[in-house]
């Protein structure tokens, strides 16, 4: 157990040399003995037994890592909670019906057609004056303005790099008609780029043409067209402003291009819900309306939403926020309506996102000799592995080509149909997983600019995306994979060396129980039967996962009821590995009923989970519940299950309250303020000082009870008070007191005057 008392407390509890609990001379401490697992804040150490339980039996060596059950609720929440991130499809028509960024309409347009000699066309769409101030009415400023604005004063030709979506075309047309005007901003398409360079009738003079290219067309373009379309701009007196995704020809076309740095999403969202609100009061206005209510709703009710806060926090395009703010714009819906709303729309914009991400374009991994199947593996790993490096999640997907092999094979007629080849060997460079996760996927990632350095580049989900990785599942689980193979899968990644794998596919596994938890039932069961402690802490998270979400909790709670009850020695450390780890924050009650049943099993005598677990139960806030509890634990026939109360008492007496009150014992304060009784506490001291396998540290832990409580007048008093009843009527415990206090704490504490006191106790229950 990790030390939770303030600095100062452990100062001060520190005064007590090392050996101020030591047992008497000859009498070598239980817990010390050679050959046996030392209790580092909850690990007994009794001489093992031959006797066994069914599954009772040594595990396998493994290093299993120490979790934290606050981080294991907030990484599983990550991946359960419901709130969601937005996008919208590239609305788009070619020709003369209409154009737009995003999902912005184009109004009047004047159209012109012109036929190359090769046969090619180009369409160039001049914009009415009127459309094009609308566009710059509600455009929010992108931190790339000036720079563009600057090249486009030196430089008849421009390219404007940026993924989809991210508010590159609004720019673009922003830009030429600050250069141009308002009413003379075109934009042109092409079947192909040299396609500009054969027509025979020329744009308007002193006009700014917008072009957008397809990826396959930036790979294209070479420096050759660029300066023929430049002279030919040049000519005409317009400028050219090339429109796509740049990021790769940065060096190939360096002077020629300018990176798009989209403004804050939050900036997006305001600028444009007030302009495209289209009720001209959204409050409650009595004495008529100056446009105030507008300023309110936007930066109160909308911006302050705790959805959308989530959801502008993690930085979404602005073609994503347009989207957003046009079903807002509609009706000004408001609290429970715009909440509503929200729940609605978000859901279902997360998995369409999602689904793009599965559905590989064509050629996404040919540069690096990956098929659409391997590149479709990597990018469901990246969602399952989330924080792990490319390199492990390069290995899992490599796992699931074969298991999705494997699974299809079985439904094939001929038993010598071959197998989907294996990833070939491939080091993952900046550039190359790029490729591999696509743009929708990289918008939603963040690489560490460092990690490429060092060789391990973890993948993280940016803020505010963490929900896309349960739709990614989600798609997978019912538009790519057979349930059964996406669940071997997973739990063949449980079973990994990686502890961070394990962990990491766990919270997946628990994940697919909301789709059919009888098959995660089967599969968590398979686990938690492992002798591998790490699989069996693994398939903990796993029950955590399904207990946190509500219409599993009754299920699970059977399941374990009957684990707890049961013969099946690791069923059970697997329960109370699973309190250990978070359960019992959800289920204090059933903790206390169910770490009750495991405690009994001789296996648990080498495991820290139960007294862990009951820990769990003090520190959610059921002091008040756990001591009468474990009060009943020490009157119990079975001695294991008064190992683990004296246990527990002992890891929670080491915590000190909270400042102003520090230098309190937290059992003494609670007893103290009545949330539990003198009389309970005096029981459970008595069995942790009694009991060999516990009693060694208790004795320390106590001496520093008194070293903190010199000088302390009111803790001195309920310290001596507690000991009277301690020894009340038990003549051992009387006696080994006196030991105590006569050949270790005085020789060591010489100058705790508390200690006269306690003699005087000694003297008078003597009497």
């Amino acid at each position: 157990m990790s030390d939770h008392r303030p600095e100062s407390a452990r100062s001060a509890s520190e005064a007590v040399p090392a050996d101020a609990g030591l047992e008497p001379p000859g009498d070598q401490p239980q817990e010390s003995r050679p050959g046996l697992a030392p209790d580092n804040g909850a690990t007994a150490a009794d001489p093992p037994s031959t006797e066994r339980e069914p599954e009772d039996v040594e595990d396998t060596d493994e290093t299993e890592e120490p979790l934290d059950s606050a981080d294991v609720l907030r990484r599983l929440a990550g991946l359960l909670g419901d709130s969601g991130r937005i996008d919208v499809g590239d609305m788009q028509v070619q020709g003369q019906n209409a154009t737009g960024h995003g999902a912005l309409a184009i109004g009047t347009v004047n159209v012109t057609a012109a036929a190359t000699a090769g046969g090619g066309r180009v369409w160039a769409e001049t914009l009415s004056e009127s459309t094009v101030r609308e566009v710059a009415f509600a455009y929010a400023t992108a931190a790339s303005d000036q720079q563009l604005d600057r090249q486009l004063k030196q430089r008849h030709l421009v390219c404007l790099s940026g993924p989809t979506g991210s508010g590159r075309f609004t720019s673009a047309l922003v830009a030429s008609a600050r250069r141009h005007g308002f009413g003379r901003v075109g934009v042109l398409g092409v079947e192909q780029l040299a396609d500009l360079l054969g027509t025979n009738s020329g744009p308007r003079s002193g006009c700014g043409y917008v072009l957008r290219l397809s990826d396959e067309t930036v790979c294209s373009v070479d420096g050759y067209t660029l300066v023929a379309l430049a002279a030919r701009a040049e000519t005409h007196g317009v400028t050219l402003l090339l429109v796509g995704d740049f990021s790769r020809r940065i060096q190939d076309l360096s002077g020629h291009v300018v990176e798009h740095r989209p403004p804050p999403a939050e900036e997006v969202f305001r600028t444009r819900l007030r302009r495209e609100l289209t009720v001209p009061c959204v409050g409650f206005c009595a004495d008529g309306c100056a446009g105030g209510c507008v300023e309110r709703y936007v930066d109160e009710e909308c911006v302050r939403h705790p959805l959308l806060a989530t959801y502008l926090g993690g930085e979404p395009r602005p073609r994503e926020v347009v989207a957003v703010v046009q079903a807002i714009a509609r009706t000004a819906p408001r609290a429970a309506a715009l909440t509503a709303r929200l729940a609605e729309l978000l859901p279902r914009q997360l998995r369409e996102r999602a689904a793009r991400i599965l559905d590989a374009e064509d050629g996404a991994g040919a540069s690096v000799g990956w098929s659409r199947d391997q590149v479709r593996a990597f990018r469901l790993s990246c969602a399952v592995l989330v924080g792990l490096s490319a390199s492990e999640i390069r290995l899992a997907a490599d796992r699931l080509v074969a298991a999705d092999g494997l699974g299809y094979a079985d439904r094939l007629v001929s038993a010598d149909a071959p197998m989907p080849p294996a990833t070939v060997p491939l080091r993952l460079r900046g550039t190359t997983v790029d490729q591999l996760l696509g743009q929708t996927l990289r918008a939603a990632v963040v690489v560490p600019a460092d990690g490429w350095a060092v060789g391990a580049a973890h993948l993280q989900f940016a803020a505010g995306s963490e929900q896309l990785r349960s739709a990614v599942l989600d798609v997978a689980w019912t538009d790519w994979y057979p349930p059964r193979v996406l669940l071997g899968w997973l739990a063949d990644l449980v079973r990994a060396e990686q502890p961070a794998v394990r962990q990491a596919a766990a919270g997946a596994v628990g994940w697919t129980a909301s789709r059919d938890v009888q098959a995660a039932l089967d599969t968590v069961r398979d686990l938690a039967r492992e002798r591998r402690a790490g699989v069996r802490q693994a398939a903990a998270i796993v029950l955590v996962a399904m207990a946190m979400q509500p219409h599993l909790r009754q299920r699970v709670r059977a399941e374990l009821d009957r684990w707890a009850a049961g013969p099946a020695g690791h069923l059970r450390d697997t329960v109370a590995r699973a309190h250990e780890l978070g359960l019992a924050r959800l289920w204090p009650d059933a903790a206390l009923v169910q770490l009750r049943l495991v405690a009994s099993a001789r296996m648990q005598r080498w495991n820290n989970s139960v007294v862990r677990g009951l820990v769990e139960v003090y520190q959610s806030g059921h002091a008040t519940a756990l001591v009468p509890d474990l009060v009943e634990w020490t009157r119990s026939p079975d001695r294991e299950v008064q190992l683990h109360a004296a246990r527990t008492l002992r890891v929670l007496a080491e915590r000190w309250a909270r400042p102003p009150r520090e230098h309190w014992p937290e059992l003494l304060d609670l007893a103290r303020t009545g949330f539990i009784t003198d009389d309970d506490l005096a029981t459970l001291w008595a069995t942790a000082l009694s009991l060999p396998e516990t009693a060694y540290r208790s004795w320390r832990t106590l001496g520093s009870w008194l070293s903190r409580a010199d000088g302390q007048p009111e803790v001195a008093g309920h310290v001596l008070a507690l000991l009277r009843l301690v020894v009340a009527g038990r003549i051992p415990l009387r006696r080994r007191l006196h030991h105590q206090l006569r050949h270790v704490w005085r020789p060591v504490m010489p100058r705790n005057a508390l200690l006269a006191d306690v003699g005087q106790l000694i003297d008078e229950d003597n009497r």
